[in-house]
């Protein structure tokens, strides 16, 4: 009787022994659900239309590049004004300052103030 009790015991040892090498062995063979330390790849989808329509309307205006249309997003400038934005500098040039903008008729310095991050000088790249 003790013989067959020593055998069963081994047996049982061996065979929780073997479960747990194949457990720990499967471990290597399927790839880990959490990768820690990985970092996928940056994805971003692409831009709707309307994204990209708000993108161009929060960049800021180039008082030296832009047509009539675009000046009127600008707060209070309709197109009588963005007309006049236009003519004043087809016939003295470029703006070399914003505060230029209030030699022409209906443009406060409170508006010049107010646009101070929409509008820019810069060139065009």
């Amino acid at each position: 009787m003790g013989k067959k009790r020593a055998d069963a015991a081994v047996l049982g040892m061996s065979t929780l022994l073997a479960l747990g090498l194949i457990a720990w062995a499967a471990g290597f063979w399927i790839a880990p659900v959490v990768q820690f330390g990985y970092r996928p790849a940056a994805y971003t989808a692409p831009r709707t239309e309307q994204e990209a329509q708000q993108a161009e309307l929060a960049a800021p205006i180039n008082l030296n590049t832009a047509d009539a249309e675009t000046l009127m997003r600008l707060p209070g400038i309709g197109e009588k004004r963005a007309a006049a934005i236009v003519a004043y500098r087809e016939e003295h040039g470029p703006f070399a300052s914003p505060d230029e903008l209030v030699e022409i008729s209906g443009i406060s310095q409170r508006m010049v103030d107010q646009w101070a991050g929409r509008i820019t000088l810069a060139p065009e790249p």
